[in-house]
C-alpha cells in the first residue's frame, strides 16, 4: 500500500493533516500535501516561503530495502525531495523528519521491568529499522548526485 493512502488521521498521538503551499508552483509532488508531524509541517513551511528552495515535494519516491532484522524486503518512503540554489549552485536533497529517539542507539535499561525492557525493544528495533532504511536511502540519492539528510527536532528548532 502506497504512503498516500495513509490519511492523517486524530489518533495517532502526532500533529497531522492537509498542507496548502502559498507557492504551490514550487511544489512538484503529489497532491494532497499530507503531513504526519508538527515537524514535518514546519519544514512543508520553510520550503514553500524560503527563497533558496527552487522545488520540493512530500514523500516522493519509494525505496527498496531489506531490514536485518527479519532479512525481508520492504517499502521506505523518505519525507522530502528538495532543490535549493545556493552560492556554489543547485543541490537537490532526500530528506527523512525523525525524532532524535528512533535515529540515536539506545541504552538499555536500568531497571528491568517489563515497561522499559518494552521501551528499550521497541527503540532498538526503531533504530536498527531505521539504519537499514538509510544505507539504501543514501545510497539511492547519491546514484542521483543527491544527498540524504536526517532531520530531527533538534535541527528543526
Amino acid at each position: 500500500m502506497s504512503i498516500k493512502n495513509l490519511k492523517p488521521t486524530g489518533n495517532s498521538g502526532f500533529v497531522q493533516g492537509y498542507f496548502t503551499p502559498t507557492n504551490p508552483e514550487k511544489y512538484i509532488g503529489p497532491i494532497p500535501i499530507i503531513y504526519r508531524s508538527s515537524w514535518e509541517r514546519k519544514f512543508m513551511i520553510m520550503c514553500d516561503t524560503r527563497d533558496s528552495v527552487i522545488k520540493w515535494s512530500s514523500e516522493p519516491v519509494e525505496i527498496s530495502y531489506i531490514w536485518s532484522f527479519d532479512k525481508r524486503e520492504h517499502k521506505y518512503y523518505p519525507d522530502f525531495y528538495m532543490k535549493t540554489r545556493g552560492i556554489d549552485g543547485d543541490e537537490e536533497f532526500l530528506i527523512e523528519i525523525k525524532p532524535e529517539a528512533q535515529i540515536t542507539k539506545p541504552t538499555p535499561p536500568k531497571k528491568n521491568s517489563q515497561k522499559a525492557l518494552k521501551s528499550y525493544k521497541f527503540l532498538a528495533e526503531q533504530y536498527i529499522k531505521n539504519r537499514d532504511k538509510y544505507k539504501y536511502a543514501k545510497a539511492w540519492a547519491e546514484n542521483r548526485g543527491w544527498r540524504f539528510i536526517v532531520l530531527t527536532e533538534k535541527s528543526l528548532k
